[in-house]
């Protein structure tokens, strides 16, 4: 399963042909994200006029419909996060919980256009992607 970020999705949603591409370059394969991720994107959809609002939350609901999305709750990313954390305090709590999801629920690849490293060390590979 390779796990898709908020940047990478939105660029998805904004019809970007390099994102396009790359989603039709992983057919077959199980495309999923986090319910972080879609609360980011329900965030941004949220704003604007009425008008755009209604078709980016029409749009993110497709997008939905097409992913499978990983609980962040008790198995599904808290209790990973927790135990990698350690003593560590980050300020970035839910992209903590969000990494512990797509571990605890088997990921193998977080795709995304974010560059550095990720906080933590993590058994699923990261593809820095530019969308």
């Amino acid at each position: 399963m390779k796990a898709l970020d908020t940047p990478v999705l939105l660029s998805l949603l904004h019809g970007v042909p390099s994102a396009k591409a790359l989603v039709k370059s992983l057919s077959g394969e199980e495309l999923a994200t986090t319910e972080a991720n879609l609360l980011e994107l329900s965030a941004i959809a949220a704003r604007g006029a009425k008008g755009v609002r209604t078709e980016r939350t029409r749009a993110l609901e497709r997008l939905r419909r097409r992913l499978t999305v990983l609980p962040i709750d008790a198995q599904g990313g808290l209790q990973t996060a927790s135990r990698l954390m350690g003593e560590e305090s980050p300020s970035r709590l839910l992209v903590w919980a969000m990494y512990g999801a797509l571990e605890a629920h088997g990921c193998t690849e977080l795709i995304t256009d974010a560059t550095g490293n990720l906080p933590g060390h993590w058994r699923f590979k990261v593809r820095h992607v530019r969308t």
